[in-house]
């Protein structure tokens, strides 16, 4: 009970220190890396962020990327991976720049391999008006399937709608 209690009060001070919600859209394309080769992603996504009154940057974060890895004896393999991530870090320069660190889960198909990761990364956000925002991540994962373990890396580039 104590430890719900303790729960409940830090939930409530962060919840009274916000400044500043905002919800975006996101749509971007990565340079992508599975089993050592190289491809491009395009995704699309949603996330919700928070700056409290002392410029800590919260964010939540999902997506759905697409993509075709050529593989081995001139195989292509399409790729769809859906993650979701969690970023804490710091705001800057009145909420206008978030830079942060990233943890990361993940969901991959590479054309009949199923792979779940987790992971961590970094990413900066810019707000260039009040509705758009430039979002650039790195985030690198390790994934797990049956039989098969594998790196996937990741730099992705975002255009943001925010409201």
């Amino acid at each position: 009970m104590k430890k719900i209690t303790n729960l409940a009060i830090i939930v409530s001070a962060l919840a009274m220190n916000l400044s500043a919600d905002t919800n975006d859209f996101h749509i971007g394309a990565s340079s992508a890396k599975i089993f050592e080769k190289d491809y491009t992603e395009f995704n699309l996504g949603y996330g919700f962020n928070f700056n409290t009154q002392n410029n800590i940057h919260v964010g939540i974060a999902f997506d759905i990327a697409f993509g075709n890895v050529d593989l081995e004896d001139n195989k292509s393999a399409v790729v769809v991976t859906t993650g979701g991530d969690l970023k804490i870090g710091y705001a800057l320069f009145e909420n206008k720049l978030a830079l942060y660190a990233i943890g990361s889960g993940a969901y991959q198909s590479v054309d009949s391999l199923n792979a779940v990761g987790f992971g961590y990364g970094g990413g900066v956000d810019y707000q260039i008006t009040k509705n758009i925002a430039l979002n650039v991540e790195y985030k690198t994962y390790d994934m797990t399937s049956k039989g098969t373990d594998y790196t996937y890396e990741k730099i992705n580039s975002n255009l943001k709608y925010t409201f």
